[in-house]
């Protein structure tokens, strides 16, 4: 396993980063955030204008049929700036499980207009009262004749109001966990988003008495509890990525602050206690960033992915709170002024460390996955 970038990854790496810091400085997120949709199309465009939703997908469904460690690196520089966007939830969570499983109907219909962005695709998942996107899904189907008909509710579905498409986990009556591809009009869904902490706009989403047809399933043969872990495992990784950026942008902040802020006349970066929790950031943030490349790698050989995927997951959800509380520290109180930038990063990191399981879950999974 050789980590190092290609050419070709580096060239990736060094035009997001331009790109993003170009197109999205922090007044925009500001701005994107505080408005009622919480959505940019400027931004969504622009992003689509590079063809970045499709890094991941099969040159046959109009992709660029690169791997998911690009994906992982592009997430990277992303982070840095916090931009907004459903790139990351829509490919992991909506287009690769199309890729996967998908029908060749379900294929033609959406992955071409996902990759140019003409679509954008959301899961709806995670259930009142029911934890995290790991837990049971309890929302059911019932049989109606020849179909299924749907009632329940989600939440904490990423930008179910700007979504085409809904990729809906759902207990079909007779035949398992399904995941369920339905376009965003289907008569019966409604949506309210509500507040987070993460700034992206979350929904709950309501179905009532909505007639399910058995060809909007994914992966008709089976229980798709496989298919839903292994979508779950890639959103997984990709976020620990962005969450990889949204450090080294916390770090970037702290040094710069402690830099110029000056304490008995000389900057408060030069006393060890300050230096070595900059220090003690960089080396969270390397060990972060191999973890997640790891993970991504071991999901584009194919195989079992979970230990490095949990591993991965695990570690980056703790040493991204130590990160942001040492970078708290070295700033005072003005790390926690909404006036400050270092908040915008500091609660997306706190919105990634509770999402796609917490600490607990994923040490459960690294213990199985060494026999324990």
């Amino acid at each position: 396993m050789d980590l190092t970038l290609t050419d070709e990854q580096r060239l990736l790496s060094e035009s997001a980063r331009h790109f993003a810091e170009q197109v999205c400085p922090t007044t925009l997120v500001r701005e994107v955030e505080a408005s009622e949709s919480g959505f940019s199309a400027a931004l969504w465009s622009k992003l689509c204008e590079l063809g970045y939703p499709g890094i991941a997908i099969p040159e046959a469904w109009g992709g660029s049929g690169g791997t998911i460690v690009d994906l992982a690196i592009l997430a990277e520089e992303l982070g840095r700036v916090a931009y907004p966007s459903p790139l990351l939830t829509s490919v992991a969570l909506g287009a690769l499980p199309l890729v996967w499983a998908g029908s060749d109907e379900q294929r033609a219909r959406w992955l071409p207009a996902l990759v140019k962005g003409d679509a954008i695709a959301t899961m709806a998942l995670v259930e009142p009262g029911g934890g995290d996107e790991w837990s049971e899904v309890r929302v059911a189907a019932k049989r109606l004749g020849a179909n299924w008909q749907l009632n329940g509710s989600k939440i904490v579905v990423p930008y179910a109001a700007n979504a085409h498409l809904f990729i809906v986990a759902a207990a079909l009556e007779g035949s398992g966990l399904a995941l369920l591809a339905l376009e965003r009009t289907t008569p019966g869904i409604k949506w309210e988003r509500h507040r987070a902490i993460g700034g992206d706009p979350l929904y709950t989403v309501s179905f009532q008495k909505v007639a399910i047809n058995p060809a909007w399933r994914i992966d008709p043969d089976g229980d798709a509890r496989a298919l839903l872990n292994r979508a779950l495992d890639h959103a997984a990784v990709l976020q620990c990525a962005y969450a990889v950026g949204l450090s080294e942008r916390a770090l970037s902040l702290a040094v710069a602050h402690v830099s110029t802020r000056e304490q008995f006349g000389r900057p408060i970066g030069s006393f060890q206690a300050v230096a070595h929790r900059c220090s003690d950031m960089r080396i969270d943030i390397d060990a972060c960033r191999f973890l997640a490349l790891q993970a991504a790698w071991r999901l584009d050989q194919g195989g079992p992915a979970d230990l490095d995927v949990a591993a991965a997951k695990a570690y980056i959800n703790d040493a991204v709170r130590r990160v942001f509380g040492n970078a708290h520290q070295v700033h005072g109180a003005i790390g926690f002024s909404a006036e400050y930038d270092l908040q915008l990063f500091t609660r997306r990191a706190k919105a990634f460390e509770l999402s796609l399981g917490g600490t607990a879950f994923h040490h459960e999974r690294v213990a199985k996955g060494i026999g324990l």
